[in-house]
């Protein structure tokens, strides 16, 4: 296993140094940037071990009173998503103390944020089989690197992580070049593609956090997904079918992720995530209808 906390750090530095320039490109102060990244650091490393503990090692605090798990920042007893949730509270954080618009602070971190999620992504490549999945046994298009890891041994593991990264660079690109005005929706929407992705990629991982069969990770990004629908139906003035729709669809993501699991064979597990995925395709297209202009944002 390589150490993975130098990529971590150039990762963090060119993430804040692309924040700083598209909040210079948005007429905001650069200086958020530089607010931000110690706050982020911290509140990032301590929501990804706190959620962490929180979900999977509560009762080893609780009950055996083991609080010294809150001193192992080992990368597979962390969550990413609470990662994630820390790096964008320390930007809020930043953008309210220097008085700024947090909407279209966070609008200018969507694109970093993004490429934040890819670079965390791809130093999963050092840390063997954290972010991979399955064996592969097949010769192909997809069966040699980047798209597969292989260990010391010579096996070859679909490398997950590739196409988190990659999907994550994507919506990176579309944030950076994104024409929307409205405040907060290029942040919005950016973060909503980035769960839908999670949803379909943590089902692919072989090691992830779990309550028995379900994945912790998967829950979090479905919460997350709800969430932003429902605030931007408020928002917009759209009613609650859309919302009524992504409890439907995320019901479906569940059937889908139960029938995969329960698959007698590797061919029908793989039609169940392309199932996952059509589910998926279907969700994003109702928050795009939720975001449609037209009508006008509840002040």
């Amino acid at each position: 296993m390589s150490d993975p906390w130098p990529m971590y750090v150039i990762t963090a530095l060119l993430g804040f140094a692309l924040f700083a320039f598209c909040l210079r490109k948005r007429g905001l102060s650069p200086w958020n940037a530089l607010l931000a990244l110690p706050l982020s650091a911290l509140l990032g490393a301590a929501l990804a071990k706190g959620l962490y503990v929180l979900f999977l090692q509560l009762e080893d605090v609780a009950v055996w009173g083991e609080w010294d798990v809150f001193l192992t920042f080992q990368p597979k007893r962390l969550c990413f998503f609470g990662g994630a949730v820390g790096c964008v509270l320390g930007v809020f954080l930043a953008a309210r103390w220097l008085r700024q618009d947090t909407g279209r602070v966070l609008d200018a971190f969507a694109a970093p944020g993004a490429l934040l999620v890819a670079g965390f992504r791809a130093a999963e490549a050092t840390l063997e089989k954290l972010g991979v999945g399955t064996l592969v046994l097949h010769d192909g298009l997809f069966s040699s690197p980047p798209f597969v890891l292989v260990d010391a041994y010579g096996d070859r593991y679909e490398a997950i992580f590739f196409w988190e990264a990659l999907c994550a660079l994507v919506i990176c690109l579309l944030a950076l070049f994104s024409r929307e005005h409205r405040p907060g929706i290029t942040f919005h929407r950016a973060a909503y593609r980035l769960c839908l992705c999670q949803i379909l990629l943590e089902s692919m991982r072989s090691q992830c956090m779990r309550w028995g069969f379900v994945r912790v990770e998967m829950v979090t990004a479905a919460v997350v997904i709800l969430l932003l629908t429902i605030v931007d139906v408020l928002r917009f003035r759209r009613g609650w079918w859309p919302v009524a729709v992504t409890l439907l669809l995320l019901g479906g993501i569940v059937g889908a992720e139960f029938a995969r699991q329960k698959a007698s064979s590797p061919f029908l597990a793989d039609y169940g995530y392309v199932l996952m995925a059509l589910i998926l395709v279907g969700m994003g297209l109702v928050y795009e209808a939720v975001l449609r202009p037209g009508s006008s944002p509840r002040q």
